[in-house]
């Protein structure tokens, strides 16, 4: 029988670590430790964008600010919600709307961004309403929080989509490239799981609120003429008495799009057009 090893643990008297073999546990890379410990360029974000039902469009004007409102995804929160470069938002779709039922749209950008209260890289309403695929709901909303550096824009731009023009046209990378150039393993679920949201096509469920950055604002975003680079509005809103002047005080470039006998959701081609009208005008280069 052997016997038992002594250990003089005041005079330091320790067995050498080679007799101690070490088992090195895997450990899963989280989205936000994978692009903060990266060397990726941070290109400037393109314009944020905010969207709302132009019921609300004459209040926002009164008050000339947007308003942070009760959640209900993050309970018991206020926020403002922004999507960047591209009019992602979708409320609830309807069959043959009135003009207070299409979206009216603010186009950003700020000197001085108000704080994020959070980062994702899709819709998180989309996600907690299970329209998000499997393979990416299979983990924790939270897993996909990239935390409140601006500077994470900039990152998940590069690592997914390269510039500001693909990922404001969702031509993402192909997520064999992405696994050879930065060694995705595995251990990098999370990470392909958004590479592979990115890369398919919208379907029913899941249309391009899967593939734009969502930004959480915790507070009231004034509007205020060296903030608001444009706004899209139905162009009943136009021929409505002083909406436009009200629009002019804020900015110099609004877009209209039509009402169409058609449902709301067919009508978000014309409004991305006249976003990019929009970036044109006021000299946005992507």
């Amino acid at each position: 029988m052997s016997q038992p090893i002594l250990i003089d643990w005041q005079h330091g008297d320790l067995p050498q670590l080679m007799d101690w073999p070490m088992v090195v546990k895997p450990r899963e890379v989280n989205l936000h430790d994978f692009l903060t410990n990266s060397n990726l360029a941070v290109p400037k974000s393109p314009p944020w964008i905010h969207s709302t039902a132009s019921s609300h469009l004459i209040p926002i004007l009164e008050e000339e600010k947007l308003l942070a409102v009760k959640c209900n995804v993050f309970k018991g929160e206020k926020l403002c919600y922004l999507f960047v470069g591209r009019a992602a938002y979708k409320g609830k779709d309807a069959l043959n709307p009135e003009s207070w039922q299409l979206p009216s749209v603010f186009v950003m950008r700020f000197s001085t961004p108000p704080p994020l209260k959070r980062i994702h890289p899709f819709d998180t309403g989309a996600f907690e309403r299970g329209r998000m695929p499997d393979y990416l709901t299979a983990f924790k909303l939270d897993d996909f929080n990239v935390g409140t550096d601006q500077d994470q824009i900039g990152r998940l731009i590069s690592l997914y989509f390269e510039t500001p023009r693909r990922y404001v046209d969702r031509d993402a990378n192909d997520q064999r490239k992405l696994k050879e150039e930065h060694l995705l393993d595995m251990s990098h679920a999370k990470v392909l799981a958004v590479s592979k949201l990115y890369k398919e096509g919208s379907t029913t469920d899941c249309d391009d609120r899967g593939a734009v950055i969502e930004l959480q604002v915790e507070q009231d975003i004034p509007l205020k003429k060296e903030n608001l680079l444009g706004v899209v509005i139905p162009e009943e809103y136009a021929r409505t008495p002083h909406v436009m002047e009200a629009l002019k005080e804020l900015t110099k470039v609004v877009e209209t799009y039509r009402l169409l006998p058609i449902n709301i959701s067919q009508h978000y081609g014309l409004i991305y057009e006249c976003v990019e009208r929009v970036y044109k005008r006021t000299g946005i280069n992507l």
